[in-house]
C-alpha cells in the first residue's frame, strides 16, 4: 500500500534554500578578499620588498667601500717611531660590512626567489578559488532554482489536496 509523502509545508526547502544563499554569499566575499589580499601581497613582495633590498645593497655596499678607504688611510699613515699603524678596528669594520652586504645580497635573492615561488603558487590558489567561484556562480543559483521549483510544485500539490 503507498501511503504517499507527508508533506505538510515547504519550510525545510526554504531553510535549505536560506543557508545556501547565505554561504554563496560569504564564499563570494571570502573569495574577493583572498584574491584581493594575495594580489596585495604579491605586489609588496615584487615592489617595496625587493626594493627594499637593492637599496639596503648599495647602502651597505657604500658603507664597505668607506670601510675599506678608511683601512687604506690608516695603513698609509706613518706612525710616530715608522711602525706601521693598528688596524685592528678598521679590519673589524671591513669584516662588519661585508658581512652586511653579503646578508643584504643574500636576503635581495631570497625575496627575488620567492617572488617567483609566490607566483607559482599564486597560480595554484587561484585555480583553485575558480573552483570555489563555479560553485558560486553557477552550483548555488541552480540549486536555489531547483529548490525554488520543488516548493512550488509542493505548494502546488498540498493546494490540489486541500481543495475540495
Amino acid at each position: 500500500m503507498d501511503s504517499g509523502a507527508n508533506i505538510r509545508d515547504t519550510q525545510a526547502i526554504l531553510d535549505a534554500k536560506a543557508v545556501i544563499v547565505k554561504a554563496a554569499r560569504s564564499m563570494a566575499s571570502v573569495i574577493e578578499e583572498s584574491q584581493a589580499d594575495s594580489e596585495r601581497f604579491a605586489l609588496w613582495l615584487s615592489g617595496e620588498a625587493q626594493a627594499e633590498w637593492e637599496r639596503q645593497v648599495r647602502l651597505r655596499t657604500t658603507r664597505l667601500n668607506e670601510a675599506r678607504s678608511e683601512l687604506m688611510r690608516k695603513q698609509m699613515q706613518p706612525t710616530a717611531d715608522g711602525r706601521p699603524p693598528s688596524t685592528v678596528d678598521e679590519r673589524k669594520a671591513v669584516s662588519r660590512a661585508e658581512a652586511a652586504v653579503a646578508s643584504a645580497e643574500d636576503r635581495l635573492r631570497r625575496t627575488r626567489h620567492w617572488i617567483m615561488e609566490y607566483q607559482r603558487v599564486l597560480a595554484n590558489f587561484r585555480s583553485g578559488l575558480g573552483s570555489l567561484g563555479t560553485f558560486v556562480d553557477q552550483v548555488a543559483p541552480s540549486a536555489v532554482a531547483a529548490l525554488n521549483r520543488m516548493a512550488e510544485s509542493i505548494d502546488a500539490y498540498l493546494a490540489a489536496q486541500s481543495s475540495p
